[in-house]
């Protein structure tokens, strides 16, 4: 069946049938299928992957597998429904998803008007050079980051205590950690002019920043694996080569999954440790976590939290019920969410609201640390229509960017905005700020490349002037 159809009945079966807990677990099965069958297509057709369709994919994991994972647990664990455990009604619930549902319905049917793929130009052994330089430069600077706690465990990079500055080195390396680990996996597996030494590099490198990820946050340590796995052993012509992709594939999943358990031992760590940016003593306390895991409740400390965690959909439902009575933003979110990816140098100290701070005030929730999406902050803003709307707005700008890089003929660079562009579109529980910031921190590559460009252009002009 067409998905865009499959979507639009998935939603109106949950319009016209709220409170029925049956209808809503057998719907968030039916989109969890439909999710997981997108991501074994950009697996098996990695030059298949279209953005609109892609961010459908990525809200559809995020909100309808997540739903459904949690509902088995639940009801094997406690013998109820998730309205009931969440205290949160049926109907708010079930509108919650057919909201998900129609925003994805409408991002698939901008793919079907706007079917463009991903490209994969060919590089060059200049190109190659370029990428592995770049490469080793991203990911000395992220273990540089991490041991002096520039960056710090969750992603915390504030430059001062008072949270009003933002370190640029720390948030340009950590905008550049995902995409350069997907471009080094990408090249070492490919079949691609790299010599044996320069692919072990490669590997190296990749290895490293996904260790880096790993003290960032979990979910991002999922998504880096699974653009990994989807971008692993492409050949010449964008088709995978299976033999290398499936054995990987194994291997990236167990250690997707211990590593999972890992990043909860370093959070127990942390809050050991609270406010500290040692990360050595952060190390040696999270191991002991793994080794003595009775001595933290590690154990049920980890089964609660991934029990309660993912249900993701609580809050947006919660949103929605808010804003329902009238009380929307009017696009005060959104602009919020813009104005802070603007450099603290043009605007000064960021005092102003955004996120849970600026929306739950004003909609009548208490402030606290909720999972945000684009979906939750176009429903502040304007209810269904900034529901519907705000996906599409930020596909549309990265297409645009994309076009952009594009246009440079800088091939590392198209490259590495691709993969960086899936993977803030995986990252879907995240501040919208994010989308603006990859948009700001990649014009700014974008510029230091060019000039880089330009000065090595006219060394060489005069060196051959000179001869």
């Amino acid at each position: 069946m067409n998905s865009l159809f499959l979507l639009l009945y998935c939603g109106f079966f949950l319009v016209f049938q709220p409170d029925s807990a049956l209808v809503f677990f057998v719907i968030s099965l039916v989109l969890s299928i439909l999710a997981v069958g997108n991501v074994i297509k950009y697996i098996r057709i990695p030059s298949d992957i279209c953005i609109y369709d892609f961010f459908a994919t990525s809200l559809l994991l995020a909100y309808a597998l997540s739903t459904f994972v949690t509902q088995i647990k639940i009801y094997s664990l406690k013998s109820i429904d998730v309205g009931r455990y969440f205290s949160i009604g049926q109907a708010s619930l079930s509108m919650a998803l057919a909201g998900v549902s129609f925003s994805c319905a409408l991002l698939v049917f901008f793919s079907r008007f706007f079917p463009e793929k991903i490209q994969f130009p060919v590089f060059g052994k200049g190109q190659i050079r370029e990428s592995l330089l770049v490469t080793a430069i991203v990911t000395f600077s992220g273990i540089y980051c991490i041991f002096t706690g520039i960056i710090g465990f969750q992603g915390f990079i504030f430059a001062d205590i008072s949270q009003q500055s933002v370190s640029p080195v720390a948030l340009m390396v950590n905008f550049a950690l995902a995409p350069v680990g997907v471009l080094a996996i990408f090249l070492a597996s490919g079949r691609y002019e790299v010599s044996q030494t320069d692919k072990w590099l490669l590997y190296i490198f990749a290895g490293l920043l996904w260790v880096i990820m790993f003290t960032q946050a979990r979910r991002l340590v999922v998504y880096l694996a699974m653009l990994y796995v989807i971008f692993y052993a492409i050949d010449s012509y964008g088709r995978p080569v299976w033999r290398k992709k499936i054995f990987f594939s194994v291997l990236v999943f167990f250690v997707a999954y211990f590593g999972v358990k890992l990043f909860y031992a370093f959070r127990i760590a942390g809050w050991e440790l609270a406010g500290t940016k040692d990360a050595v003593l952060l190390l040696k306390s999270g191991i002991d976590v793994i080794i003595n895991p009775s001595k933290y409740d590690f154990d049920y400390l980890l089964s609660e939290n991934t029990l309660e965690r993912p249900f993701v959909i609580k809050y947006l439902a919660q949103v929605m019920e808010k804003v329902s009575l009238g009380r929307q933003l009017s696009g005060e979110a959104l602009y919020a969410t813009i104005l802070y990816s603007i450099p603290s140098a043009l605007i000064g100290f960021k005092t102003f609201a955004t996120d849970e701070e600026l929306i739950h005030p004003r909609i009548g929730l208490v402030i606290n640390d909720d999972a945000n999406t684009i979906l939750t902050t176009g429903v502040a803003d304007f209810g269904w229509t900034g529901l519907l709307l705000y996906p599409v707005l930020v596909v549309l700008v990265l297409k645009f960017l994309l076009f952009m890089v594009k246009k440079s003929n800088i091939r590392w660079m198209d490259y590495f905005v691709q993969f960086g562009a899936l993977f803030v579109l995986l990252n879907v529980e995240n501040s919208m700020t994010q989308y603006w910031s990859f948009v700001r921190s990649t014009v700014i590559v974008l510029i230091v490349a060019f000039a880089l460009r330009f000065i090595l252009n006219g060394i060489y002009i005069r060196k051959n002037g000179l001869a």
